[in-house]
């Protein structure tokens, strides 16, 4: 049996899956709940949102819900997302040899009803959400509780946010990948960073990624 020696530690939104379609789907939720038009309505929050519009505001005063009521529909719904391509075709080809953890901020029902929704919860070793340990990235303390429950000897980490994802698993030796922005990510990519925040390898798309891991597997064997 192949010791599992080293492990794929993951950031979630705009990495495992397209964060705007979060974003849509929490939408579509919302207007199913107060519309007779849920489609037509969504069409409509969506040009808002794309025009920098507030689109909450707007259904306070058009539909006379109360806006705590809307942030809970938008974070505690069911979503509708699914992951991007090549991604579950990566985690199977590569389970036996590497643990998997994810490191995500946010709330911890709707980050959990996310990976729920992804399918991801079989495949997952270690979950680190800010909101249950009382931390963000770059916090050392979320990096560190992957290594707590893992144990293992080396990590690769897998993010997008430049800002955040990269600095403290760089400080620990950690190997960094940076999935690009293809056109759609909520929060734009700043590639002006200092050095220490840039990841060791950037990609294009996961199949890049499963490419890097191939080569990777070979130094395992």
């Amino acid at each position: 049996m192949t010791t599992k020696v080293k492990a794929l530690v993951l950031d979630l939104d705009d990495t495992l899956y397209a964060e705007i379609n979060y974003l849509q789907s929490a939408y579509h939720f919302i207007a199913a709940q107060i519309s007779a038009q849920p489609k037509k309505l969504t069409a409509k929050m969506l040009a808002q949102y794309y025009a920098g519009e507030n689109v909450f505001e707007q259904l306070v005063h058009g539909y006379g819900v109360d806006k705590t009521t809307l942030l809970d529909w938008y974070r505690f719904h069911q979503p509708d997302i699914s992951l991007y391509p090549a991604v579950l075709e990566t985690l199977n080809s590569y389970k036996a040899d590497y643990q998997y953890a994810v490191i995500t901020d946010g709330r911890s029902k709707t980050q959990r009803n996310k990976l729920h929704a992804l399918g991801l919860m079989p495949y997952l070793n270690s979950i680190v959400i800010s909101e249950e340990i009382g931390s963000e990235k770059p916090s050392i303390a979320n990096y560190e509780k992957v290594m707590h429950d893992l144990q293992c000897e080396q990590y690769i980490y897998v993010g997008d946010n430049l800002k955040k994802d990269f600095v403290t698993a760089k400080y620990l030796g950690w190997t960094t990948i940076c999935l690009k922005d293809q056109g759609q990510n909520i929060h734009q990519q700043d590639f002006s960073v200092a050095e220490q925040y840039k990841a060791d390898h950037c990609f294009n798309s996961w199949h890049e990624i499963k490419n890097f891991l191939a080569l990777d597997r070979k130094n395992i064997q």
